[in-house]
């Protein structure tokens, strides 16, 4: 920010300060500011003068397009906005005119505050939204530059407006201090802040210096409620995508399904596992948000007959939302589905996942080793993600190398070097893990082990001295060791460097604002298998929710892991090494001391965190 000032008041000013509490300047005052510096002549002020309700007209017209409209109704045009409306020459200098910035520095003269050149990229947006609202900058035309050892500085258009300084020492705590600068640059800053609000160096650090951006995914500014009431916009679609995804945020929806049907389209949001209906749309409503949500993901929105596929990064809540786009062509339409990987979830901290005392301290066993390979088990919508990302965020650092291999990517993370799978180009996981076996990596995260090949570079991998995480799509964690047999690792090696697997599963809790405590039925305790006397079966002490607006009256809010932890020791080792199936090293997993899912899941049950329903349906699905 260049700056210019003088200590003492020009002729004019001090007049004006010793006015006491006051608002904006009057044209007649700011002409005879400026004649008194020698800005003006005196007949220049006279024309101005005269001309006043004409210059007026002009700047509407310039600033809002219409001089009947209710943005002219609402745009204040300054009496600096007129002046530099006539175009004076500047004395000495005939190609140039008396503009704003030229004003903007005589009123700091005469009011003795510097006038200030703003540079955009020097202001943090971050300070500038924390501090004011958009409506409020606008209105009084001010806007925070810069905290300094002084205080918080303001740049403002009217130095001599002191209604404005009083309400602003009122509404800040901390020791304030004042530049001027033009109403035009104030504005043009508002707008870039609080229009993008951090996009400008987000995006710059992602495209760089006038290069189109090879980054995978760029950043959406998603608009708050307020500021979508606040637009008065037409843009009726940008709108009701934004508030579409703001209240999916809200409700902690890990899915937003976009259906066509027969005469409408409906929305719906997965919430803790579950879809609920959220709105209906007519038909051509669809088609346009489908193709707003396109727009953003960066697919084509003319081809409606191919599935396609796209992400959106999205910043709210200081936080960075990714969103993967699906799309896909049905007999009624087009039919797109947004999944939410919000930080807040996927990185969630190791003792919020669910892990017992004894659970977690396995676990720290596996991943805390300086190699061997680690397997996280479940099918699709386990949490395996959420496990993978956060034991890697866990385990991130300035000195270790963690490489991850993914198809997709499903959340971007700085603390990671991530690589995305691309068959058409040859990007397979096994190709890409002997590249990455080049880079020096610490550890290494496989998305998942498909095929022969990916298998065997992961084994490698651990072999040469890397921890390893992966995932398999086996029901239980045993299965896990006869699978990667299948794809034809040898037994001895992989008895040498597999260290655990983790099987899980999902499972919903009680909400705490509706739950009520009672006792199981004798055919609840049967169905679960649980081994009591008759004469206490009907004394089970159990919990569930009865429902409330903030459960959405289901009586369950969030979820939490339940784990089967097959932990390597010598026992299992030997049987992996002899090629035994998968009952034989269940058996042994149980002597060690491993705890099935229905048998974690009945602990949760014990513990008050979830309701019968919810362990009975992890009991049939880990059968």
């Amino acid at each position: 920010m260049a700056e210019c000032g003088e200590s003492e008041a020009g002729m004019g000013g001090e007049a004006i300060a010793r006015a006491g509490l006051r608002s904006a300047l009057s044209l007649d005052e700011l002409l005879d500011l400026l004649v008194g510096q020698a800005t003006l002549e005196s007949e220049q002020a006279s024309g101005i003068a005269a001309r006043s309700t004409t210059l007026h007209s002009s700047v509407l017209k310039e600033q809002v397009g219409s001089l009947r409209s209710q943005a002219a109704a609402r745009y204040n045009v300054s009496a600096a906005e007129i002046v530099s409306a006539a175009r004076i020459p500047l004395s000495g200098e005939p190609a140039r005119t008396l503009g704003q910035s030229e004003i903007a520095t005589a009123l700091g003269r005469a009011a003795g505050l510097p006038a200030v050149e703003i540079d955009p990229l020097s202001v943090d947006a971050e300070l500038v939204t924390k501090t004011l609202s958009r409506p409020y900058a606008r209105r009084h035309v001010v806007i925070p530059i810069k905290r300094d050892a002084n205080g918080l500085q303001f740049a403002v258009a009217d130095p001599f407006d002191t209604t404005l300084r009083e309400a602003l020492e009122g509404l800040v705590a901390e020791p304030l201090h004042y530049a001027v600068a033009s109403k035009a640059s104030i504005l043009a800053l508002i707008d870039r802040i609080y229009g993008f609000r951090s996009n400008v160096s987000q995006a710059h650090a992602h495209i760089g210096e006038g290069g189109r951006s090879d980054a995978l995914v760029q950043l959406m500014e998603l608009r708050s409620n307020d500021e979508l009431a606040a637009t008065g916009s037409d843009e009726h679609v940008v709108a009701a995508v934004d508030y579409l995804l703001n209240y999916a945020f809200e409700q902690r929806a890990s899915d937003v399904h976009l259906e066509p049907r027969g005469d409408d389209a409906v929305i719906r949001f997965r919430i803790d596992g579950i879809l609920h209906e959220i709105e209906t749309l007519p038909l051509p409503v669809h088609g346009a948000i489908s193709s707003r949500i396109k727009v953003l993901a960066g697919m084509n929105i003319a081809e409606r007959r191919r599935p396609q596929d796209g992400r959106i990064k999205t910043q709210r809540a200081e936080r960075e939302v990714e969103l993967r786009v699906s799309s896909m062509a049905t007999a009624f339409g087009e039919k797109v589905v947004i999944r939410v990987f919000d930080p807040s979830v996927l990185l969630t901290d190791l003792q919020d996942l669910g892990f017992n005392a004894d659970e977690r301290e396995c676990y720290e066993r596996w991943i805390t080793r300086p190699n061997g390979l680690v397997l996280v088990t479940g099918p699709t919508g386990s949490g395996k993600t959420t496990t993978l990302y956060s034991t890697l965020r866990y385990l991130a650092g300035p000195e270790i190398n963690i490489t991850t291999v993914e198809d997709p990517i499903e959340m971007v993370d700085p603390h990671f070097c991530q690589v995305q799978v691309a068959s058409r180009i040859d990007v397979s996981f096994a190709n890409a893990l002997r590249t990455i076996l080049r880079q020096d990596p610490d550890i290494i995260m496989v998305g998942e082990i498909r095929d022969a090949e990916t298998a065997a570079m992961a084994v490698q991998a651990a072999l040469t001295g890397h921890l390893v995480f992966s995932t398999l799509h086996t029901r239980d964690a045993a299965g896990a060791v006869t699978r990667m047999v299948e794809l034809g690792v040898e037994p001895f090696l992989l008895s040498s460097v597999l260290r655990g697997v983790l099987a899980q599963r999902l499972i919903r809790r009680i909400c705490e604002h509706c739950a009520v405590e009672g006792t199981l039925n004798p055919e609840q305790v049967t169905a679960l298998g649980i081994k009591v006397p008759v004469e206490r079966r009907e004394q089970l002490p159990v919990r569930w929710g009865e429902g409330c607006p903030q459960c959405r009256h289901t009586g369950l809010f969030g979820r939490t892991g339940v784990f089967e932890m097959l932990d390597v020791g010598r026992r299992v080792r030997n049987l992996i090494n002899e090629g035994r199936d998968a009952s034989e090293i269940d058996r042994a997993g149980r002597i060690e001391g491993m705890e099935s899912l229905r048998e974690a899941a009945l602990r949760r049950l014990a513990d008050g965190l979830t309701p019968y329903e919810e362990v009975a349906r992890v009991a049939v699905d880990a059968e």
